[in-house]
């Protein structure tokens, strides 16, 4: 980002970054877990059927772009989401997945059809069946 460009400009692939970030069923996945509190990493790869190093490289996503912080309790590492605004982000994303899912007089743009999308725990299983299925 240079000091030519536009502040809007540079808003915009701010956000297009914040967005890419969270652009992943497993990140999502992550930040859904955390919205409670913080939770151990074990319990982050248990929940979310991830290899250790996968996660881990996800986990160095959402820190870099300051959304988890991590914290240590009694030698156990743990993250939280950084603020209460990542929540509502992902409230808000949960609202307007049922707005343009709703059944509609508007033809469906992609023909996702309202329920027949895939749950995120559901597409990271997904993945990490066809890696287990790869391996062997």
């Amino acid at each position: 980002m240079t000091d030519d460009m536009p502040e809007g400009v540079i808003q915009t692939e701010v956000k297009a970054e914040l967005f890419k970030s969270m652009g992943h069923p497993a990140r999502i996945l992550i930040l859904e877990m955390l919205v409670d509190g913080p939770v151990a990493v074990s319990r982050l790869r248990d929940g979310t059927g991830l290899e250790a190093s996968n996660l881990s490289q996800h986990l160095g996503i959402l820190r870099r772009q300051r959304l988890i912080v991590p914290s240590r309790k009694d030698g156990r590492l743990f993250y939280e989401l950084s603020c209460s605004d990542v929540s509502e982000v992902l409230d808000a994303a949960r609202g307007l997945l049922g707005s343009v899912l709703q059944p509609s007089s508007f033809p469906q743009a992609s023909g996702i059809q309202a329920g027949s999308v895939p749950s995120v725990a559901g597409l990271v299983a997904a993945g990490a069946r066809s890696r287990h299925t790869a391996a062997l």
